[in-house]
Formats: structure tokens, sequence, C-alpha cells
């Protein structure tokens, strides 16, 4: 296997865990955050089917769990591959919320399964986006003149 596919692999893997821990950050330190994840239960599995890379996330009572692999689940994030998926969740990292909607226009994420966990979802992420948002400080600067 070249060194290149185990890198991106490697790397969605990391991003997906990462994106597990951070929703499990959210819910210990925000009751409201973890209030929204209480209205509803569902599961969805993201990954590539590229090597099979998959992980599991499940939201019960408010709670996160999330494994390695495929489970059945309520709907589905289907990367093209693992470098796509990598790149997107990058961008979602970055705090560029438009990055889901141009990755599913550009054919890199393909979403499997009712709309309304689908929507479910987004609507956790953007919760998530509004929580780990890092302001950006404004130069207030006034002209003597």
């Amino acid at each position: 296997m070249p060194i290149k596919r185990i890198f991106f692999k490697t790397r969605l893997a990391f991003l997906m865990y990462g994106f597990a821990c951070m929703m499990r950050l959210a819910v210990l330190i925000s009751k409201d955050f973890r209030a929204h994840l209480a209205t509803h239960d569902y599961s969805f599995i993201m990954g590539s089917p590229e090597e099979d890379t998959y992980r599991y996330f499940q939201f019960i009572r408010g709670r996160v769990q999330s494994v390695r692999g495929r489970r059945p689940s309520d709907f589905a994030l289907i990367w093209r591959d693992n470098r796509s998926g990598g790149k997107v969740m990058i961008d979602l990292a970055a705090g560029k919320r438009k990055a889901l909607n141009r990755a599913v226009v550009h054919g890199l994420l393909t979403l499997e399964g009712e709309g309304k966990y689908i929507s479910l979802l987004i609507e956790t992420m953007n919760r998530l986006n509004r929580l780990f948002r890092h302001e950006r400080k404004t130069n207030n600067r006034v002209k003597a003149g």
C-alpha cells in the first residue's frame, strides 16, 4: 500500500475520532448542547469505502458514543475517498460552515438515509460550531486628524 494512501486513511480516521471527542467535550461543558442531543436519539456512520474507513456515532439521551467500523444506523455520510473526506473535515474544523454543503454539491460527500436525521446532524454541527467558534478581533483604531 502506497504511503499516501496510508496517510490519507490515517488522517481521516483521526479526524473522525477527533470529531467524536469534540462532541463528548461539548456535552460535558454545555448544558444546552447536552439538552439538544437529548431531544432525539439517532445514529449514523461516517466514512469512506476506500479501504473500509468508517466510524459509527450514536446519540442516546444526550450522550455521545462512537466506535470504529460499520454498524446499522439511521443514516450515513459517505466520503468519495479518504483524501477528500479528510480535506472537508479539516475545513469544518477550521470553521468553514459551508464546507459540508460544498462537499455534497461537488460530489465529495454522499448522504444516505432519512432527511430528518441528516437535518438533525446539521443542526447539531451548527450548535457545535457556535460553541467552539473563535471570535475574530476587530481593529477599532481611531484615526487622529
